[in-house]
């Protein structure tokens, strides 16, 4: 409560919010929800799964594949983005960063043609770096 939710989900979710001009509200994090649920005993609230007591409370109004779904976690598609809608922007920037002369060219494009060819030791986060280091650069107008 004070250290990952505090630092973390509460401020990303506050940032986020009014960059998009939204009004978020955290419906478990009710004043009141959160004093009782400090009072319930832990063995009641983790019995043998997390959230149990949570699912418990709402199965009669949930249907039973939401209630039994295995847990997700929340993953951007940077690799479908970049094969895609930023093709041509990483392309750009990878060609941009071959051009400043601090990388070889051929290995950038190796590296590149790897990632499209869906090699599995390339993936879109050894490719990314590459593409923010060439924002970068630029940015800061740093040459070689």
């Amino acid at each position: 409560m004070y250290s990952y939710m505090q630092n973390v989900l509460l401020r990303d979710t506050d940032q986020m919010s009014m960059a998009h001009a939204l009004e978020v509200r955290v419906p478990f994090l009710d004043h009141e929800l959160v004093e009782y649920m400090m009072h319930v005993n832990d063995q009641i609230k983790y019995p043998t799964t997390p959230k149990k007591l949570l699912i418990d409370s709402f199965a009669d109004l949930l249907p039973d594949n939401v209630v039994n779904r295995p847990k997700m976690g929340f993953v951007l598609p940077w690799d479908h983005w970049m094969r895609n809608e930023l093709k041509d922007f990483c392309e750009e920037k990878l060609i941009s960063l071959s051009e400043i002369g601090i990388l070889e060219e051929s290995a950038v494009a190796e590296l590149w043609q790897q990632f499209l060819s869906s090699d599995p030791k390339v993936s879109w986060s050894r490719i990314w770096p590459l593409v923010v280091l060439s924002t970068w650069i630029k940015t800061n107008r740093i040459e070689a």
